[in-house]
């Protein structure tokens, strides 16, 4: 019940004080110029690989997609829970929130832009460094403005272990289930243990050159292109493998609907075709990293990024190397099981127990009436069930 009040708090608290700071911020002046430049095109962004890149990550980030929090949190739900419309939801909470800290962060540079007398574009500069330059602008603008700036830096804490709380449940929940009987009976000092990893891992990011750390971590490990990856296999073994009538057999089972044709479509075309077209076109157009505008990491720092990329792309094939190997049967029998769902494999072998525990009867017996092989036929649907 703690666990659950956190969670709402941490949810709901971050929104209080961004609606202060929305209604300060599109009151100062020269807010305006930075709405405008947040909302001008410039078409010419779209040749450029990182544009694409960004926004994939924040679409993944922003909807925690590939990382495993969705099935994990998903996992508590009950079978006949409505996740369509929690997905709904999501996406409408989600892009609302986006537009909110977007209109807040480009009114405080128009507001920078006009107190220095100069175009907003002079002021802007991307990276994690922005939201400690913009919001403190207008936090000072606030009357008791060192609580204003307590209460804001507090938030951003809050944020930062609300986002934790999803990814390491995500983390400990895959690790329970596989090893339940181990880890389940000592989850809460199994989750002590990640936590404490997991902090000491970052304690080099808050050092005097920790922001380089930070942006090498942020820019190859946990960038778009290894989400792609992993997303771009997720989909095509969910579309492909198990095959878009058996899903939609399922979420007709849970929720009484079965999914639109779009969705259908997408899922089986659109969405791997996407995913593989921009992470190629990243790849074909790759650019080093960068810390801001001039300084560019060495070779030796873009290969350990790159390293770390492939730690987490890399056991996708491995394992479907290793089992092509280690399967017993000739490889196109090895492929074509790898390729098939559990469900059909146990499927299979049930059928063909069947058959051969019929085939004794009849060879042992009198032949097996009609009757007797719909009651086969009929077990057999149930044990495949």
């Amino acid at each position: 019940m703690f666990h659950f009040q956190v969670v709402w708090f941490t949810a709901l608290f971050p929104y209080l004080i961004i609606a202060i700071l929305l209604v300060r911020a599109v009151t100062l002046e020269g807010a305006w110029n930075g709405i405008l430049y947040l909302i001008s095109t410039d078409f010419t962004k779209l040749k450029s690989a990182q544009t694409w890149i960004d926004g994939i990550t924040q679409i993944f980030f922003g909807y925690s997609l590939g990382i495993g929090t969705l099935p994990a949190l998903g996992s508590y739900n009950r079978f006949e829970h409505n996740s369509f419309k929690d997905s709904v939801m999501t996406c409408i909470v989600n892009t609302l929130t986006c537009i909110l800290a977007s209109v807040i962060t480009f009114s405080i540079l128009g507001f920078m832009a006009f107190s220095q007398n100069t175009d907003v574009d002079k002021v802007v500069q991307s990276g994690p460094g922005l939201v400690f330059i913009t919001y403190p602008e207008v936090v000072l603008k606030l009357p008791a403005a060192p609580i204003w700036a307590a209460l804001f830096f507090f938030m951003l804490a809050i944020i930062g272990i609300d986002s934790g709380f999803c990814n390491v449940e995500s983390f400990i929940t895959g690790f329970v289930d596989k090893w339940s009987s181990v880890l389940r009976p000592r989850r809460k000092y199994f989750a002590f243990v990640i936590c404490a990893t997991m902090f000491l891992l970052g304690i080099p990011m808050v050092t005097q050159g920790g922001v380089y750390v930070f942006q090498l971590f942020d820019f190859y490990s946990a960038s778009g292109l290894s989400l792609l990856w992993v997303c771009f296999f997720q989909t095509i073994a969910i579309s492909w493998f198990y095959g878009t009538e058996k899903f939609n057999d399922c979420m007709y089972q849970m929720m009484g609907r079965r999914l639109n044709w779009f969705f259908t479509i997408s899922l089986q075309f659109f969405a791997p075709f996407i995913m593989m077209a921009v992470f190629l076109f990243f790849a074909f157009n790759y650019e080093p990293v960068k810390y801001g505008k001039d300084y560019v990491y060495p070779r030796w720092g873009e290969w350990l990024g790159m390293t770390m990329s492939a730690l987490s792309m890399i056991w996708i094939p491995l394992y479907m190397i290793y089992y092509l190997i280690r399967a017993p049967g000739t490889f196109m029998e090895r492929l074509k099981r790898g390729i098939t769902p559990e469900a059909e494999i146990l499927a299979i072998k049930r059928r063909k127990k069947i058959e051969s525990v019929s085939a004794d009867v009849i060879a042992t017996t009198n032949p097996v009436s009609e009757s007797k092989v719909v009651l086969l036929c009929a077990s057999e649907v149930k044990l495949s069930a």
